[in-house]
């Protein structure tokens, strides 16, 4: 049994009518607070799937943060029961993603996600909706835009420019590495825009996007491809 507990905080068998429904209501329990205590542990997650394939896979990896030495990797995988619908996509990839984190040994205190937290069309993306179901500090950190405008971006690495949507600010297109794409950051839960962007910023090895969840993005394609048996693929501590 894992160190993470799980909320229920709504079904998972909706329909697409319902979903929007749920994001809306879900919406105001998000608390754009920035984690209390500097983080011993963070976590980066990445789901993945074949077009046309229903199944979907999901990975967890743990690291320390002052290193970003991985400590711990976790693995699920199972059917999507819900529609692609873009806005939507929590709905199909969340209940395995959970699943992934339910495995964990270790408890981070911040999650990364590949994906949109408050900067999305009704404010729910996936590290919102997935940092409720945990109750942790999240941030969404996404490789394209979803919603908002913002200005330039200059060149070096930690410029960024506000995310604006709707009149409000819903994040930050940040600057990573010279000359390649900015990435766009977003709070999810128990989360605020500078401290998403500080996290993000101190994740950076090198790369365009941030440790934890660029290695979660090759472990889950080699675990989607068969490359890591599923024995191993359960829970492995790397203490």
């Amino acid at each position: 049994m894992g160190t993470i507990r799980v909320n229920k905080i709504h079904p998972w068998e909706v329909d697409v009518k319902e979903a929007i429904e749920i994001q809306r209501q879900i919406v105001t329990s998000l608390i754009p607070m920035p984690p209390e205590l500097e983080p011993e542990l963070i976590a980066g997650c990445d789901v993945s799937a074949s077009k046309g394939d229903e199944n979907i896979y999901a990975a967890v990896l743990v690291f320390e943060f002052s290193t970003m030495r991985l400590v711990e990797r976790s693995f699920a995988q199972g059917k999507a029961t819900f529609p692609y619908v873009p806005g939507l996509l929590s709905f199909r990839e969340g209940p395995v993603l959970l699943s992934a984190f339910e495995k964990l040994k270790l408890k981070p205190e911040v999650v990364i996600f590949d994906g949109q937290g408050i900067a999305h069309p009704r404010g729910v993306g996936l590290a919102s909706h997935i940092g409720l179901f945990l109750d942790l500090p999240s941030v969404g950190c996404a490789k394209t835009r979803l919603v908002g405008d913002h200005a330039p971006v200059g060149e070096k690495v930690g410029d960024f420019s506000p995310l604006i949507f709707q009149g409000r600010e819903v994040g930050a297109a940040l600057r990573t590495k010279p000359n390649v794409k900015p990435v766009f950051v977003s709070p999810g839960h128990r989360m605020n825009r500078k401290a998403g962007i500080e996290l993000v910023s101190r994740s950076l090895r090198g790369y365009r996007l941030p440790e934890p969840t660029r290695q979660a993005d090759i472990l889950v394609g080699e675990y989607r491809k068969g490359k890591i048996e599923p024995p191993k693929a359960q829970q492995q501590s790397l203490f």
